[in-house]
């Protein structure tokens, strides 16, 4: 069925294979449809279906699907997706990179030339351009059926590599059979929309980011820590699914292993080679030293190695035995790596700091790492210490036996604090509890941006179950809900040439926003980074909404949109349908 590999389309090549014809839909007819959708079959037999060709500006929808069977039976999903779509065309919306991208890797946009693109693109959405299994007459045809859509589900990374432009459509919404909440986090959760956006992660073709879509005015590049969320532990509806997406993605990273390779991209072919069988879901792999220092194009003296070096590695490999000879060869334990996306763009990065980061579940590696001396303090000025990374119980509890400090804040300059550090990657609510436990200071540290509460970095860090679980476990250690952030020593002095440069910026971004209004409460911070439920579930708790920062403003005076100003101004009906229909609240309190 359609062509055998991507190369079809003339003037394309792409690595990825193609083994059915890839149908899109423009945005001029996609803008005009209303009622309830439609399947593939029906607009293909309509004539709304066009095969995609090279000279197409292309975007790829991702979304949760809000039913079993049907997509989006109320059209929520779709009236969002239609809405932001005709924002951007108006230039009614500026997409930016989230704060923390800002600050450690600058800002990222849509640029005028891409945004021009928009009103004449096409869209590819699953619904809409993979055949469904509907209208079936007899077993013989859902055979056929089910055979001719895993021939286009194994055309998803070809697809992928086909659009400039990948959006992840995840706005709040409740989901038709389970009434269950429907957001980026469930999205996150699902094997299918994990297939696609991981796809997109491997995928070298478009540098555009991926645009997580929360409103019609709403949406930010942002990328998914992929290793959190492996696409062979996704959550699939029906099972043998999981085979399929998983055997669709190590085809993907196999071609991007080989991308990397040709590209002399070193330290990231380093980095996803030793990851390769995580990411897979595969036995870890055993190599000799000679095996290891081929594949990973190391040579000897091992100790000339900075930064992602062999020790570092070895160690995310999972491999004990080759990270003791690794070791044993002279290979540093103290190299630091330079920024890379897959640990937030943070330099300084030890072996030690990406085993915690990575494999904080293996808790052989991190006890060899460290009976071989590697420095269980280490940080910098952009590099946190590693106890700040752990994400189990086992991995915090090692490394405090180990000397790690509960609120030690670093060697250089005053850092967060690891109760802070933790609250930001939505680390599970057990390891915070754990953490607490071992007397970490509940309500932060001195110096920077310290002194903020750990419930502020919730609010940046979102809204999921386990975020609002972690709040609520901090609510009850007795931290201060209306605690103020002060920034101390420099942060002070940023924030005021913050305040006076943004006077002279016509458009400042979030960063700058952030930077100058930073001194406020954890519901300040969740206005500004519109983080709604986090801030419904602060007001239900009696946040008080009327606290000034250092410019004498409340939060509802920088709130971006009108719906939050809404909610500020009246938060009881909000509340209600918080308590009644999100599955995170009603588990908890």
């Amino acid at each position: 069925m359609g062509c055998s590999s991507s190369r079809c389309a003339e003037g394309f090549s792409s690595e990825h294979q193609q083994n059915a014809p890839m149908w899109v839909v423009s945005v001029e007819k996609v803008l005009g449809m209303t009622g309830k959708l439609q399947p593939h079959q029906v607009l293909k037999s309509q004539g709304l279906l066009v095969e995609w060709n090279p000279k197409m500006f292309t975007i790829f929808v991702s979304h949760k699907w809000l039913g079993h069977q049907y997509p989006d039976m109320k059209g929520e999903h779709f009236e969002v997706l239609k809405g932001f779509l005709q924002n951007l065309i108006a230039r009614k919306i500026k997409v930016e990179n989230d704060a923390v991208s800002q600050f450690f890797g600058g800002n990222r946009t849509l640029t005028k030339a891409e945004n021009d693109q928009i009103e004449g693109a096409y869209i590819w959405l699953d619904y809409f351009c993979v055949p469904q299994i509907v209208n079936y007459e007899g077993e013989h045809e859902l055979e056929a059926l089910r055979a001719e859509q895993l021939q286009y589900v194994h055309s998803i990374p070809a697809y992928v590599d086909h659009c400039q432009m990948f959006f992840a459509l995840v706005p709040n919404a409740m989901h038709n059979d389970t009434l269950s909440n429907v957001n980026y986090y469930t999205w996150l959760d699902s094997g299918w929309c994990r297939t696609e956006f991981w796809c997109k992660l491997l995928s070298t073709r478009s540098n555009i980011p991926i645009i997580v879509v929360t409103g019609k005015q709403a949406a930010k590049f942002s990328m998914p820590m992929w290793f959190r969320h492996p696409v062979h532990s996704g959550q699939f509806l029906v099972e043998r699914d999981r085979e399929a997406c998983s055997q669709v993605i190590q085809t993907a990273l196999d071609k991007h292993l080989s991308e990397l390779s040709r590209s002399k991209n070193q330290m990231s072919y380093r980095l996803y080679l030793a990851l390769y069988e995580d990411m897979g879901g595969l036995k870890c792999k055993q190599r000799s030293m000679q095996d290891f220092l081929w594949e990973f194009s190391f040579s000897q003296p091992l100790q000339q190695y900075k930064g992602l070096g062999p020790a570092a590695c070895a160690a995310l490999t999972g491999d004990d035995q080759l990270l003791r000879s690794v070791v044993a060869a002279k290979a540093s334990l103290q190299t630091r790596a330079p920024a890379i996306m897959e640990v937030m763009n943070i330099q300084g990065f030890t072996p030690l700091h990406f085993a915690v980061w990575f494999r904080s579940q293996d808790l052989q590696i991190l006890e060899t790492l460290l009976e071989l001396r590697a420095d269980v303090n280490s940080s910098t000025l952009s590099a946190m210490p590693p106890v700040h990374l752990c994400r189990t119980v086992g991995a915090l509890e090692l490394l405090v036996r180990h000397g790690a400090g509960v609120n030690f804040q670093g060697k250089q300059l005053p850092q967060w604090c690891a109760v802070h550090n933790m609250a930001a990657y939505s680390v599970p609510t057990e390891v915070l509890a754990r953490l607490l436990e071992l007397k970490a200071n509940v309500n932060g540290g001195r110096g920077g941006t310290a002194t903020q509460s750990p419930l502020h970095s919730i609010a940046y860090a979102g809204s999921s179950n386990n975020d609002l679980r972690s709040a609520q476990l901090l609510l009850d250690n007795k931290a201060d809900i209306n605690q103020v952030l002060r920034p101390e020593g420099m942060m002070r002095n940023i924030e005021l040439m913050s305040r006076a440069y943004r006077q002279c910026c016509r458009e400042p971004s979030l960063v700058l926003r952030v930077l100058t209004d930073l001194s406020t409460t954890a519901l300040g911070w969740s206005v500004m980074f519109d983080n709604e439920e986090f801030m419904v579930f602060l007001l239900r708790a009696r946040a008080d909404p009327e606290i000034k920062n250092n410019r004498g403003l409340r939060p509802l005076d920088f709130a971006k949109s009108e719906r939050l100003r809404r909610i500020l101004r009246d938060p009881a009906p909000h509340i209600y349908l918080l308590e009644h229909y999100s599955e995170s609240i009603s588990n908890f309190l």
